[in-house]
């Protein structure tokens, strides 16, 4: 994903954005975690819109609210973080939950 200089998300991809295109330059480049807080009623508008054609291509939902107009505020971290993108990372998820609970 990538921000202004607000921190607030311009875009989010599954592939490494933005592009090297001049080896000379060194971008920083950021992962992921979606961690995410709404109000009621901006869930209940997200429902509402269809799919957008950014989202449908990278199968990524925020991007729905990105081209809304809907800004997303990101936060920086460096907690390490298990990804659960499909159902066979859950165990994954469950064993990283371990570590810290003892359960």
């Amino acid at each position: 994903m990538v921000t202004d200089k607000n921190n607030n998300a311009l875009y989010f991809s599954r592939s490494p954005i933005p592009f090297l295109r001049d080896e000379k330059l060194k971008p920083d480049y950021f992962e992921h975690i979606g961690v995410y807080a709404f109000q009621k009623k901006a869930l209940m508008r997200f429902t509402k819109w269809p799919a957008t054609k950014l989202e449908q291509f990278e199968k990524l939902e925020q991007l729905r609210y990105l081209e809304n107009g809907i800004p997303i505020r990101m936060v920086e971290t460096n907690e390490a973080t298990v990804k659960i993108d499909v159902p066979e990372d859950l165990a994954a998820a469950e064993k990283y939950l371990q570590h810290f609970t003892g359960v």
